[in-house]
């Protein structure tokens, strides 16, 4: 149980007064500042600047375009990504924003490569060249900041490359979003040094992806098929993550609302094609459907925090 929970339970139980209250919140430290405050301050702050300045380089090279010659623009980007990657190698303590802003770097080559030279190469291809060649930048570095920038190039090459197609089926729309969005989540678990948010930040592109074609196709051509595909797959990946190993709230919540939406989608179209004006009902339904699924989440969550404290 989280400790502020437990202070207020305990005062509730024992009808403990406002000083003792208090006096409970001093004890267990909750009016300190976190410990970890000022550190984790100044690598949001690093991590921020590196960002910007990345982002600024890649504007102000656009914003004088006509002013830059090409080898000129070519030379000020190879200066920021080498010199960010020999400054990453060289002070431990600079790595990963240092890496963030040579990460940043790099896409912004190979974007200028494919404006200068018009290589006739896709979108999609660019990206998946940024992604692989910054995979050993990853795999380096193991920090979870990197690691949810490279995801989110990651997902934009099948993206990019679904747009592409000549045809606009489901299965490509499928095959450039969720799919490879819940491939790339299970790879990050084992990723070092991931951690718990490009898990989560795939997870939750994953589950849009499932819930935006379901819904659409419901609504449209193929509902008898790619429907129930996409409530299967949500519904397997809720079970995967809801186990012991792989258990996370944040991720449980969010396929758990993608699962709602598709079951909320599932009533209204069945009420419709029955020409039911069940507004109301289909209000009630979607209610008592998310106050079931919170409740069956927080279940869990007390259930594994319990097998990790035993």
């Amino acid at each position: 149980m989280n400790l502020r929970l437990a202070i207020l339970a305990l005062t509730d139980k024992y009808q403990l007064s406002a000083q003792h209250h208090a006096e409970l919140k001093r004890l267990a430290g909750l009016e300190d500042a976190p410990p970890a405050l000022s550190a984790h301050l100044q690598t949001g702050i690093s991590l921020l600047g590196a960002a910007l300045g990345g982002l600024g380089v890649l504007f102000w090279i656009a914003a004088n375009w006509q002013a830059l010659s090409g080898l000129g623009r070519f030379a000020l980007l190879e200066i920021v990504l080498a010199g960010s990657l020999l400054g990453a190698w060289r002070r431990p303590a600079l790595r990963v924003p240092l890496s963030l802003l040579g990460f940043l770097a790099c896409g912004g080559l190979f974007a200028h490569f494919g404006q200068t030279y018009q290589t006739g190469a896709d979108p999609w291809q660019l990206f998946a060249l940024w992604a692989a060649l910054t995979l050993p930048l990853c795999l380096s570095v193991r920090h979870a900041v990197l690691w949810t920038a490279w995801a989110v190039v990651a997902l934009t090459a099948p993206l990019l490359w679904s747009g592409a197609a000549d045809t606009r089926s489901v299965f490509h729309g499928s095959t450039g979003s969720w799919l490879p969005a819940l491939a790339l989540a299970f790879a990050l678990r084992h990723a070092p040094g991931a951690g718990n948010w490009p898990v989560r930040l795939c997870i939750i592109y994953a589950a849009a992806g499932m819930v935006f074609f379901g819904v659409l196709s419901l609504f449209g051509e193929g509902g008898a098929i790619i429907y129930p595909l996409t409530l299967a797959a949500l519904a397997a990946s809720a079970y995967a993550y809801s186990r012991r190993a792989l258990f996370d709230v944040f991720v449980i919540s969010a396929l758990g609302l993608g699962i709602n939406v598709l079951l909320v989608a599932g009533v209204a179209r069945v009420l419709i094609e029955a020409e039911i004006i069940g507004m109301l009902l289909i209000g009630c339904i979607a209610a008592a459907l998310l106050a079931g699924t919170v409740k069956y989440i927080m279940h869990l969550t007390r259930l594994h925090h319990a097998g990790v404290g035993a």
